[in-house]
Parts: structure tokens; C-alpha cells; sequence
């Protein structure tokens, strides 16, 4: 029985093909407030609706976020390991010790590495991080009915859909559903012994 969860300096540098997972640093606010005033990126991967912030007050929220050593939720960079860029982020969010679960993300923030495999492969290392290293037994993900890429990445994964809330986001002048999917420790796969098909791969890198 787990008594305790490691911090995000403990759990992370984790590398694996291409890709590395580390916290997040302070060097790289600018490029965190662009992703984060980025319209797009807002509308694949937030419920909140879009709204310009300022620098002075995302980098008061982006330091509290470098600081936090809370352990129900983790937020981490993804860089590229061979041109040793900051490409994305990665979340696993609401853990909970007792039920031995959590909630996991990823978004590839720089749009020059879409469609080239990192995303996978930064789902693999969340992944590992998250069964291995945590020892959880179950990991959730939630995806919008508008998030193609996002979905196909969960699915090729090995979650198993769970259920839908009907028209839970309204974006775009229209209501869309959003979906839960589950991976338990005993279904769980490394990603690099999955079979993908080269079109399901190039779509799943597009940022969740």
C-alpha cells in the first residue's frame, strides 16, 4: 500500500526516445505565456473560455506553479531531446493517494513538432511515470468531442471509453460533449510495443 507520493523533482528529468519530461522551469516563462495566450491551444485543451492575461500576472501564477509541492497535482515540461527544445506540457492532475488514481494531459505547445511523434512518445514516459513510478492503479483522461487528435492519442493508448457528458462545452457557437476514458494498471501497455498505423500517429501529435 502506497503511504506517499514523490514530489515533481523527484519523479522527473524521466527521458525516453526523443523526449525528455522535467518540472517546470522559470527560464521558460516566455515561452509558457505565449502557449498560454495562445487562442488555439486554449480552445483544444481548456474549458475555460479564452481570455488575454497579462505577463505580470501569469508570471505571478507560473512562479506559485514552479514553487507548488503539492502532491495531487503535477505539472510538467516536454522537450526534445535531440534539437533540445521546449515543445509541450504535461499534467497528472486530482491524485488521489488512497484510490491510487489521477487525471493526465499533454499538449504539444510548439507547432513545428506536430505530426512527428512526440506526443506519444511523451504520453509513453506520463505513463510509465504515472504506473511505475507512482504506483497508480487506474489513470483517467478527458477529451472534447472537437479534439480529434487528443482522442485518437487516448484511444491508441489503450484507455477504454467510459461514458460522455452530453453537451457539456459550449465553443464555437454549439454544444459539445466530453469524453472519459480509463487505463488500469493490468491493461496497461508500454507504447513502444503497440502497433500504430503511420496516419493514426501523424494525427495523434497534434496538440491535446
Amino acid at each position: 500500500m502506497i503511504t506517499d507520493f514523490p514530489s515533481v523533482q523527484q519523479l522527473v528529468p524521466r527521458s525516453g526516445p526523443n523526449v525528455r519530461l522535467t518540472a517546470l522551469q522559470r527560464d521558460h516563462i516566455h515561452t509558457h505565456f505565449q502557449w498560454n495566450n495562445d487562442p488555439e491551444l486554449n480552445r483544444l485543451d481548456s474549458e475555460v473560455p479564452f481570455e488575454k492575461e497579462s505577463f505580470g500576472d501569469f508570471k505571478q501564477r507560473f512562479e506559485q506553479l514552479c514553487d507548488y509541492r503539492h502532491k495531487t497535482n503535477y505539472a510538467f515540461e516536454i522537450h526534445s531531446c535531440d534539437e533540445e527544445a521546449l515543445i509541450g506540457v504535461a499534467a497528472l492532475y486530482r491524485v488521489s493517494r488512497p484510490n491510487r488514481h489521477g487525471c493526465i494531459s499533454i499538449t504539444i505547445g510548439d507547432r513545428a513538432y506536430w505530426g512527428r511523434g512526440y506526443g506519444r512518445r511523451a504520453m509513453n514516459l506520463l505513463l510509465a511515470l504515472c504506473f511505475d513510478d507512482m504506483g497508480l492503479h487506474r489513470v483517467s483522461a478527458e477529451t472534447f468531442e472537437f479534439n480529434d487528435a487528443w482522442t485518437r492519442l487516448v484511444k491508441g493508448s489503450g484507455f477504454a471509453y467510459e461514458g460522455t457528458a452530453t453537451d457539456y462545452l459550449y465553443r464555437d457557437d454549439q454544444f459539445w460533449d466530453k469524453e472519459h476514458y480509463a487505463l488500469l494498471e493490468t491493461d496497461y501497455t508500454p507504447l513502444e510495443r503497440m502497433p500504430v498505423d503511420p496516419p493514426a500517429r501523424a494525427a495523434a501529435e497534434m496538440p491535446a
